[in-house]
């Protein structure tokens, strides 16, 4: 019986390729993507009601972007069903639609990652979606969080055959031994609870000090022990399971997932080009915000130009490592380096009047997102864990009503004027490094 896409595989494609290019009077306008390819709406580069590519020029309604967006999901869903001779998660089949969608079921066809589905190495093909980051010959940010996303959505159900519970009827002496990195995918094929005893004890352990639930570094018990329950329970909390201190099938994808993201090579800073700098500047506004330096530096060192910018909220502007940030604060971006993704508009290209949508109406015409380079869960620091979702924007409440003066972790200008020579600068010199450097340790 043939796949659905679930509302999870919409909602990425949504979120991943946007509603672009709306004119004032709710049409949209096609636009060149990054690589040069004529698109529409929801990354549409065909005209559905023309039959043939989408061409510069073209204005189509929202309701009609929806509509091709619901045909291409159907589309893509089809080839992939078509395609793949393996039983799937839902997970897996939402994230193989996505990434078709995005690529086309040619290049899904010729793809490494579906002869590896189509073998049965599932952690292998998961491993695949890594690959597909680059346009135009370079690395695309976008698709850098795209394929992240699409990977986790791979792994959020665990792999066909996971959730069949084997037995242990071996006979194990408990011994400690010395820690190593887990290796995906976990060998792990039964159901393991409080008094469990065996090797893949040892490699929960191993996997759970890895990803911070256990304390690292020393040895680690080939036995399911109380401390290990709290781990897993701990585990669990974060990743919406049910809480029961078992660790089954669901569990051991949140695990391989976060183990997975967390195991992604560090990107190299960009050389030869300008980075941004953020620093601290002792200056408070009249607002109690600390004011900031936005520097933008030459590969030699010198600050070539700079504008002063504001992050995180009045009174809590606790300046942290990445590591101790807490999620859901209104503190500024922590101490770490990022990755500054393309410029991405409301509106138009150069309109500064449409806005982003945003629950608080804060974000304003221009968002630009910062990458988190870093991949971190210190649950020993502070129980929180580390933080996501940074941006370049305009501290837009402030500017529009007067009121709520910061962000919740983002670096905001504080006036149109002063966005638009970001903007500037950021078109000029088009840095990708953000190095925050609050001179904590």
């Amino acid at each position: 019986m043939a796949m659905l896409p679930s509302q999870d595989c919409t909602e990425l494609i949504k979120e991943s390729e946007g509603l672009h290019h709306k004119l004032a009077d709710g049409t949209i306008a096609a636009y060149a993507d990054p690589v040069g390819v004529w698109t529409i709406g929801y990354g549409s580069i065909h005209h559905l009601d023309e039959n043939r590519p989408v061409r510069k020029g073209d204005i189509i309604t929202r309701n009609t972007a929806e509509l091709w967006l619901n045909q291409e999901i159907d589309q893509k869903a089809a080839a992939v069903n078509d395609l793949c001779k393996v039983p799937l998660t839902q997970g897996m089949f939402d994230a193989l639609v996505s990434f078709t969608f995005n690529f086309g079921d040619g290049a899904l066809k010729k793809s490494t990652l579906l002869r590896k589905l189509n073998g049965k190495d599932y952690e292998g093909a998961a491993r695949e979606f890594d690959r597909w980051i680059h346009g135009g010959g370079k690395v695309l940010p976008g698709l850098v969080i795209r394929r992240n996303r699409e990977e986790a959505l791979f792994r959020r159900d665990g792999f066909p055959g996971d959730d069949v519970e084997i037995v242990w009827t071996g006979s194990v002496t408990s011994v400690e031994n010395p820690y190593q990195p887990p290796q995906l995918p976990l060998k792990i094929q039964r159901t393991l609870q409080e008094g469990s005893v065996g090797e893949d004890c040892y490699i929960l352990n191993c996997g759970l000090a890895r990803m911070g639930y256990l304390k690292t570094g020393g040895t680690q018990p080939n036995t399911y022990t109380t401390v290990t329950k709290g781990a897993v329970e701990w585990l669990q909390g974060d990743y919406d399971l049910e809480v029961d201190g078992k660790f089954g099938s669901k569990a051991k994808a949140a695990l391989s997932a976060a183990i997975a993201q967390a195991d992604k090579p560090l990107p190299d800073p960009v050389a030869g080009k300008v980075y941004c700098r953020l620093t601290r500047t002792g200056r408070v506004n009249a607002n109690g915000l600390e004011l900031l330096s936005l520097d933008f530096v030459s590969p030699k060192g010198n600050v070539v130009d700079s504008l002063i910018v504001v992050s995180g909220a009045t009174g809590v502007q606790n300046f942290r490592l990445l590591a101790e940030g807490i999620p859901g604060s209104l503190e500024p971006i922590p101490q770490s380096r990022y990755y500054i993704a393309d410029i991405d508009w409301a509106g138009a290209k150069n309109d500064y009047n449409t806005v982003h949508p945003h629950p608080n109406d804060g974000i304003g015409p221009v968002f630009v997102d910062l990458i988190r380079t870093v991949p971190i869960r210190d649950r020993e620091r502070d129980g929180k864990g580390g933080r996501d979702a940074f941006g370049f924007h305009v501290d837009w409440n402030f500017v529009t009503a007067g009121h709520s003066p910061g962000s919740a972790g983002c670096v905001c200008t504080t006036s149109i004027k002063d966005l638009q020579e970001l903007v500037r600068l950021l078109r000029l010199y088009d840095p990708r490094d953000l190095f925050v450097d609050w001179e904590l340790l």
